[in-house]
């Protein structure tokens, strides 16, 4: 019975540091270390505003994906990072639940999306694009979204508020 349990306990570690090691999966496991301090503010998730570092959101389960944006300005990106709807799922939150998001960038660049939109487009907030760190442009975060106009991929994020 002990050798079970050790074996169980050993199969539990390897599991937990595969998983640790690729959070974000092959072949995109990007090095953020140029910003990975940087803070994004997300207000109306909880009480006061929540403080997520661009390493916090590397910690979360994550993906990579390819898409283009309907407008000629940026065609295809294969970018990297987690979900809004897995950034929100700790404060019990969903997407397609909110009445609006404002989205802000440092360089000055908003937008304001309503719940029809957000039903239908799920956003991810990118920390990595073509399986590098972001350039100083767009670091910390950028929005995708897949297949829509690249004016909603707010670039250098630094706050996200949510209308419920």
């Amino acid at each position: 019975m002990k050798k079970i349990l050790k074996t169980a306990a050993s199969l539990i570690l390897c599991i937990a540091l595969i998983a640790g090691l690729t959070a974000c999966g092959e072949p995109d496991d990007i090095d953020i270390s140029g910003y990975k301090d940087r803070v994004i503010t997300i207000r109306g998730a909880a009480e006061k505003p929540v403080k997520l570092t661009i390493a916090d959101l590397k910690k979360m389960d994550c993906e990579t994906i390819t898409t283009e944006s309907t407008s000629d300005k940026i065609g295809e990106v294969r970018a990297t990072g987690p979900w809004l709807d897995t950034v929100l799922e700790p404060y019990g939150i969903k997407q397609e639940e909110l009445k609006k998001l404002l989205i802000k960038g440092k360089d000055g660049y908003d937008i304001k999306l309503l719940n029809d939109y957000l039903k239908e487009h799920p956003i991810m907030l990118s920390f990595g694009s073509e399986g590098k760190p972001l350039d100083e442009d767009c670091a910390p975060c950028r929005i995708i979204i897949e297949k829509s106009d690249s004016a909603y991929w707010v670039r250098q994020v630094r706050e996200i508020t949510l209308v419920k």
